[in-house]
């Protein structure tokens, strides 16, 4: 990801005449932000989220397509104020958004697609169901994809 970005930063802005925004991979997170995020979602939290967020605190990807960012999850106590569940029931844990106004999310549970939450509100408390769409079938195809968007606006010199 990192070379990636390097690739594509070196030539922004002679390709379009003003400076990148601030981009970073950064990691790990401490354990009190592990903590938070236990505390937050419990037994819902996925594992995959977990072993990611020991290597990736964060990810800002501002000027790749419309932006990708994944949150540093929050210290006890802290609440986002991010959705928690789906009006169907199912549990989520918001983990980045886009700059469309999306945000992305994992359902409770091995095994979990990352769904994009877009256009919807929320019900009772929950988000609408019917405004959240698979975009992966688990968070590594998720992280898959998103290198792959560096690493196609790194050859093509943009990030759009």
């Amino acid at each position: 990801m990192r070379a990636g970005l390097a690739g594509l930063l070196g030539r922004f802005e002679a390709r379009f005449g003003f400076p990148p925004e601030e981009h970073e991979v950064a990691g790990p997170v401490s354990e009190e932000q592990l903590a938070g995020l236990a505390e937050l979602h419990g037994d819902g939290l996925p594992a995959d989220l977990v072993t990611f967020h020991r290597v990736v605190a964060e990810v800002d990807l501002p000027d790749v397509e419309n932006g990708y960012w994944i949150h540093s999850p929050p210290l006890p106590g802290e609440d986002p104020g991010h959705p928690r569940r789906l009006t169907d029931g199912r549990r989520v844990v918001v983990f980045g958004s886009d700059g469309g106004g999306g945000l992305f999310a994992l359902t409770a549970g091995p095994g979990s697609p990352v769904l994009r939450l877009a256009g919807g509100s929320f019900l009772g408390g929950a988000y609408d169901a019917d405004h959240a769409a698979p975009v992966a079938a688990d968070l590594q195809e998720f992280l898959t994809s998103l290198l792959r968007e560096v690493t196609e606006a790194a050859r093509k010199g943009d990030g759009h």
